[in-house]
């Protein structure tokens, strides 16, 4: 069997959606559904408790708990020895649900596996690859900072995993998934030391899930044949939330160590990440035009992303002399500073074209 859990925040009618694709999938036992609603509106409240099924449990608490608390409440009462994670932004394509269950029954090493996530309905722009913070890859950020090349290699080094990642048609193991979209191995779970650590509130339990899920010896799976949407939305309110969070992720799994105290001096101490030459971007009624030099026209690559080295970003192939993404997602990259990269779609590209734009405000309209 397998239960799924849903934290609400605010978010009821995509919460909803998310359900009904849920409800949608076929060619599996019906699943245990599971929603627990952190919102302080009755008037989301209602909404849910009209149009959700009769059959999902619905738990109300009185007031934010969090979403590490929230999923715990679902997983204490949840019965399935599979467990499905879903976003409220999110919903599961036909299939994905029964493909992502028979890969977890036929690989016993694995304790988790997600589908390929993408950012449209048109599924076009691919999510990227979730990072997994380590010693190690701190230490390359903050030497990255050293000269524009290993600022490069940083990034192109990056851009080669998630052409992978893109690409693939067979799963493949990875270093982290999200958990906006996974299906765990309940067993895993517990042998791992239970679902969500509640000291992080929101942010970073998920990567504390995986780093327990790796230590106790199991591994992590992405099943590219089964897919979902993710409406991610990206907010200065979001880095807000991660910056808080990881001085406890940093405290739980670094601090103690002679490697990390290294690599936090250099971050402290050295100057910030050296940008490729990038040339600003004017949005037009609220969308994004990029145009497509000669040489790339018949297939290029576009990366958008938060920060000028595009780790992570989201992905987008295609090919012909313009880029345009729409007002809907333009919409979804609000009130700051986002950067594209397009070049050829491959790990070593010669020709590389970077922008910058900023974001859209609320407040202008």
């Amino acid at each position: 069997m397998i239960s799924v859990i849903l934290v609400n925040y605010h978010s009821a009618r995509l919460a909803i959606n998310a359900v009904a694709s849920v409800i949608d999938q076929t060619d599996i036992e019906k699943p245990e559904i599971i929603v627990v609603d952190n919102s302080t509106a009755e008037s989301e409240h209602a909404l849910m408790k009209t149009h959700l099924p009769d059959a999902v449990t619905y738990l109300i608490n009185q007031h934010n708990a969090g979403f590490a608390r929230a999923c715990n409440q679902a997983f204490a009462c949840a019965n399935g020895e599979l467990i499905l994670l879903l976003n409220p932004d999110a919903r599961l394509l036909p299939n994905a649900l029964s493909l992502l269950s028979d890969y977890l029954k036929k690989h016993p090493d694995a304790g988790a596996v997600g589908p390929r996530a993408y950012w449209d309905d048109d599924r076009r722009y691919l999510m990227p690859p979730s990072t997994f913070p380590s010693v190690a890859g701190l230490y390359k950020e903050a030497i990255s900072r050293l000269h524009p090349y290993l600022a490069d290699y940083s990034s192109l080094d990056f851009r080669k995993k998630a052409l992978r990642f893109w690409t693939c048609t067979a799963p493949i193991a990875v270093a982290a998934l999200s958990g906006g979209h996974v299906l765990l191995r309940r067993d895993a779970v517990i042998q791992s030391g239970g679902l969500f650590d509640e000291r992080f509130f929101m942010y970073w339990e998920d990567s504390d899930l995986m780093h327990r899920l790796k230590k106790t010896g199991y591994r992590l799976y992405m099943e590219p044949n089964a897919g979902c949407v993710h409406y991610y939305e990206h907010a200065p309110a979001k880095d807000k939330r991660i910056a808080q969070g990881w001085p406890a992720y940093r405290q739980k799994h670094f601090a103690h160590t002679k490697s990390f105290r290294l690599v936090n001096w250099l971050g402290q101490h050295l100057p910030s990440a050296a940008a490729a030459d990038i040339e600003p971007l004017s949005c037009h009624d609220d969308k994004l035009i990029v145009p497509v030099p000669a040489g790339l026209r018949n297939g290029w690559l576009l990366e958008i992303g938060t920060r000028p080295q595009l780790l992570p970003a989201i992905g987008l192939f295609g090919n012909g002399p313009t880029v345009e993404v729409s007002t809907l997602l333009f919409k979804r990259l609000r009130e700051k500073t986002y950067y594209a990269r397009l070049s050829a779609p491959n790990s070593r590209p010669d020709l590389v074209y970077y922008w910058q734009w900023q974001g859209y405000s609320t407040e202008a309209h």
